[in-house]
């Protein structure tokens, strides 16, 4: 059977990961690599701001809203309350980072 080929690098993981000196001629090369990083840092930044980042913590924080009510007014569970209590956190939490993203894109209109 033949051996599978391994994959290759490419060359801009590879510089991200090398510090170079910054001492005589290698200048040249630290400026490039810290370049590098800039330009790898600037393509991983989150590109869903705006109402389009608001859609999904939206729909979560109503959903755990729906849990916590279900869990509390319709479980026979005896731990009804403990779960339903858990629930309510959670949706707490997410409400809560909700209305962060809506201040934060009322603030730039």
């Amino acid at each position: 059977m033949p051996k599978a080929q391994g994959r290759k690098k490419s060359s801009a993981v590879r510089n991200s990961s090398r510090v170079a000196p910054v001492s005589g001629k290698n200048t040249a090369l630290a400026h490039e690599t810290r370049v590098d990083r800039q330009a790898i840092v600037q393509q991983t930044r989150p590109t869903n701001t705006g109402i389009p980042g608001m859609i999904m913590p939206g729909m979560v924080a109503l959903g755990c809203w729906g849990m916590a009510f279900t869990f509390t007014v319709f479980s026979t569970d005896p731990n009804r309350l403990l779960f339903g209590g858990m629930a309510a956190l959670m949706a707490l939490m997410w409400s809560v980072s909700f209305g962060m993203r809506v201040r934060k894109v009322l603030r730039q209109k």
